[in-house]
């Protein structure tokens, strides 16, 4: 199970910024259709209701726990490199 963990850690250490960023432009444009700001065909699961829940839930997730847990990652991967490099 650590395997398949540290290989999600570091794809998502490694595209980091565009998750970020994916998210937010989800998130914004889930808002806008459900706010009725923007027009799009009915397209289930992507313009009604379950949209914005999904794309509000993923940004939790990022936020809340995936991105703190990669920043620890990064920081515990520095600390053993600065170990190594002091030996």
């Amino acid at each position: 199970m650590d395997r398949i963990w540290n290989g999600l850690a570091s794809f998502a250490m490694r595209h980091e910024k565009a998750l970020a960023i994916a998210g937010a432009a989800w998130l914004a444009l889930s808002s806008a259709v459900y706010a009725r700001f923007v027009a799009l065909p009915e397209i289930p699961f992507l313009t009604d209701e379950w949209a914005i829940w999904t794309s509000a839930g993923w940004n939790a997730a990022w936020w809340g726990f995936i991105h703190p847990q990669i920043d620890a990652r990064r920081k515990r991967l520095a600390a053993e490199a600065d170990g190594e490099k002091r030996r």
